[in-house]
């Protein structure tokens, strides 16, 4: 069993090393302008009474498109959810595989 649990363990830490290293290389290539960062937007005009930053006015106020908002929501919602999942399940280790172990080595 400790074999198993040591081959999982070394799957998902391996894993999660290529993805950390897949994201640093993009961060590395968006910083460098290696690669570029595409958004889908559009630009919506202002109302004539709203003045910009920089004083003018009837400027365009850039925007998501509807599909990149949404997408947008979706990404955020899916990473608060993977966020309290594994906040549940390292709970539950805590509480009840620790325990359970602990109550083992009592008998």
């Amino acid at each position: 069993r400790q074999r198993q649990n040591a081959a999982l363990d070394a799957k998902y830490t391996q894993e999660l090393a290529d993805a950390k290293a897949e994201s640093e290389k993009l961060r590395a290539d968006l910083a460098s302008g290696r690669r570029r960062l595409q958004l889908h937007a559009v630009c919506m005009p202002a109302a004539a009474h709203d003045t910009t930053a920089t004083g003018t006015t009837d400027a365009a106020t850039a925007r998501l498109t509807p599909d990149a908002e949404r997408n947008y929501q979706r990404l955020r919602a899916e990473s608060i959810a993977v966020t309290a999942q594994v906040n549940g399940l390292q709970q539950y280790i805590t509480e009840q595989c620790t325990k359970r172990k602990a109550d083992h080595g009592k008998n």
